[in-house]
């Protein structure tokens, strides 16, 4: 894979080097138009120019906004508002609240939505632009940091074999 794909490396068997080339080529399962919801005659080159477009755009705004922001709010209303849900509409998710999180063998995990409103949609766990995602709150709310509690409850489920299932086959 090096001398065609220099940035590329492929580990395990996951993935095999025949369907890297064929998605390169275009000639691989699910890359038609069709395959992502839009008409036959939309170029998937056009699409995705334009919504990287429109992400950049909310990027901007975003980012120009969330100056504003004093130190002591970590801004998670704003951040959902005005990036997260914007940018995973954009991506066609409709994502959905969660109010009481997750609850899995007993233990409570505050996940905030889910990528749409099935149980089986992949969890989207939105924090504040001033919150780190590798320390917990000062507040000690929730337990765990965000990275930490997302994979702690990934670890607990049976989601990602789901969510592998549900979104790509």
């Amino acid at each position: 894979m090096s001398a065609k794909y220099p940035a590329l490396r492929l580990e395990g068997g996951f993935l095999a080097s025949e369907l890297v080339d064929s998605i390169a080529e275009g000639s691989a399962v699910g890359q038609s138009a069709r395959d992502f919801g839009l008409p036959d005659r939309t170029t998937l080159l056009d699409q995705i120019s334009a919504v990287w477009s429109d992400a950049r755009g909310f990027w901007t705004g975003f980012n120009r906004k969330a100056e504003l922001l004093t130190e002591d709010d970590l801004g998670t209303t704003f951040t959902r508002n005005q990036w997260v849900c914007p940018l995973f509409g954009l991506l066609g998710y409709d994502l959905a609240y969660q109010e009481h999180g997750e609850e899995v063998a007993g233990v409570k995990y505050a996940i905030s939505h889910r990528a749409d409103r099935h149980s089986n949609a992949p969890p989207v766990h939105v924090v504040g632009v001033g919150q780190s995602l590798d320390r917990r709150a000062e507040s000690g709310r929730p337990r765990l940091a965000p990275h930490s509690l997302l994979q702690e409850f990934l670890n607990r489920t049976e989601l990602v074999l789901n969510c592998v299932n549900t979104y790509l086959y």
